[in-house]
Order: C-alpha cells, then sequence, then structure tokens
C-alpha cells in the first residue's frame, strides 16, 4: 500500500526550514536530519533523520516522508543516513 503523505510542497517548504541539515542527493530524494539540542557533530547518535522522495515527472507526483527506522527520535548517526532503513512513521 502506498501512503501519499503530503503532495503539498508549501508543507515540504516548511518541514526543510526546521531542518538542521539537509542533503538533497537529486531531485527526486533529500534526507533532513533534526539533531537534538545542543549536538556538535554528524557523527554522534543525536539525529532523527527523514527521507523525502519523489515519484518524478510523471503526475500525479507522489510525494512520501519515511523517517529512518520508522521513529522520530534524537538516536542516529546523520553521517549514516543511506545505511538506514526508511519507514512510514511508528509514533
Amino acid at each position: 500500500m502506498i501512503k501519499i503523505v503530503s503532495a503539498n510542497s508549501a508543507d515540504i517548504d516548511r518541514i526543510k526550514a526546521a531542518a538542521d541539515v539537509i542533503e538533497e542527493v537529486d531531485e527526486l530524494v533529500t534526507y533532513l536530519g533534526f539533531c537534538a539540542p545542543g549536538t556538535t557533530a554528524t557523527n554522534v547518535p543525536a539525529w532523527s533523520i527523514l527521507k523525502i522522495e519523489q515519484s518524478g515527472a510523471d503526475l500525479p507526483i507522489l510525494t512520501t516522508q519515511k523517517w529512518a527506522t520508522g521513529l522520530c527520535a534524537y538516536n542516529l548517526i546523520w553521517d549514516n543516513r543511506a545505511a538506514y532503513q526508511y519507514t512510514f512513521k511508528n509514533f
């Protein structure tokens, strides 16, 4: 089952504005990192990571937002973002 989380670019822009770090891998994949207060490095387990994917040029464009390990908890390492499993939120 595919879940459409948001197709509204204004919603995505607000989420990006709240992120502490952003990596735009390409025009279809973006990682957003949110760190715990006081975090000073990307290699410590103090991050929550969101992956936004878009389906491409076919209309309608499907946008999904998935969290690393399915959780929004400050327990991940930003530098390892590509290695995590991403699922719809489980919180």
